[in-house]
């Protein structure tokens, strides 16, 4: 091998011009900060996002939850929120109340323009505020927007300079690996959750479509003055991942119909006939879907319980008129 190249050292130089090319990549400038400190602070805001999320709803349902689409621990929206308000904002932080307006402008406009390319993409919506005053077709409301614009100066007076300074401390020979090493992770992960929504979806739309049918069914009977009960069950059943808590579910249901239809007297041997007929035909439907769903798909339903196919607000709301009417 005299006089030869050095095949090992050929290999060094290579994986060095391919680091040195990653890192110059992580140099480019977006309005004044660099890419490498731009995604650096949205997996940290992402990760606190998820913290937040998920220790809150965790309290709420007093069981543990993983919040966020993704499985591992990020939250997209918060670390795409905090870091696009950041970074937008920047030439009004010493502007108190600019600074306030800004962020109630910008995070509601994200938060809508997220919430309609969700529902466009799947056909769900993964939050709803239609039973929040002041809200927007559902996906915003006046008291989020508010509390965003607390969040920007929270962001801005508070928490950016101390996540700064964190990203700071770590050199950067070893927080870019790490950033290349977290993005190719998140975009996996992305992906996955991506395709199992998309086919969660699909099965969301044909049990909805039992369960609205079965609605109107109890709607148009003599019990339809239990439809409002009957409608909070069947959500509780479909949002409810766990065997044993279903099933409690179903013996709870049967035992509450039995005291309405027992209300009938005589009469109520062919209303039980009639109903259980239907009800039969929805949980066969019911029990076919939850059987076929994935732990994927069983995440997505703990992470947003009420997460729920799209339908026409004008529709949804003339459906709760009646639903009222019948009381």
């Amino acid at each position: 091998m005299m006089g030869g190249e050095n095949p090992l050292g050929s290999e060094g130089r290579k994986e060095r011009k391919i680091f040195e090319g990653k890192r110059r990549m992580l140099q480019i400038s977006i309005l004044g900060i660099n890419l490498y400190h731009i995604l650096a602070w949205f997996f940290v805001y992402s990760f606190l996002g998820w913290v937040w999320e998920s220790c809150y709803v965790s309290v709420k349902e007093r069981k543990w939850v993983n919040r966020g689409f993704v499985a591992g621990p990020v939250v997209t929206l918060y670390g795409v929120g905090a870091v696009t308000v950041y970074v937008i904002l920047r030439p009004l932080s010493g502007h108190v109340l600019a600074l306030y307006l800004g962020g109630v402008v910008l995070a509601t406009a994200l938060e809508y323009v997220t919430g309609k390319l969700m529902e466009a993409i799947f056909h769900t919506s993964w939050w709803d505020y239609s039973h929040k005053r002041f809200n927007f077709q559902g996906v915003i409301c006046l008291g989020s927007s508010l509390a965003w614009g607390f969040f920007t100066l929270g962001l801005f007076y508070g928490l950016h300079p101390v996540v700064s300074r964190l990203v700071d401390l770590v050199p950067v020979n070893v927080g870019a690996p790490l950033i290349w090493l977290s993005l190719l992770l998140y975009l996996l992960d992305f992906s996955v959750s991506m395709v199992q929504a998309a086919r969660l979806s699909g099965k969301l739309r044909s049990l909805d479509k039992a369960w609205e049918d079965f609605l109107d069914y109890v709607q148009g009977s003599r019990l339809a003055e239990s439809a409002a009960d009957f409608r909070e069950w069947l959500g509780a059943y479909r949002r409810e991942t766990s065997r044993k808590k279903a099933i409690r579910y179903l013996a709870e249901y049967k035992d509450k119909v039995k005291g309405y239809i027992s209300r009938f007297g005589d009469a109520n041997q062919d209303l039980q006939s009639a109903f259980w007929e239907k009800y039969d035909s929805f949980m066969k439907v019911a029990q076919e879907k939850k059987s076929s769903l994935s732990r994927t798909h069983k995440r997505l339903l703990r992470a947003y319980p009420n997460l729920s196919i799209r339908v026409r607000r004008k529709d949804k709301k003339q459906k709760t008129q009646e639903t009222e009417e019948t009381k």
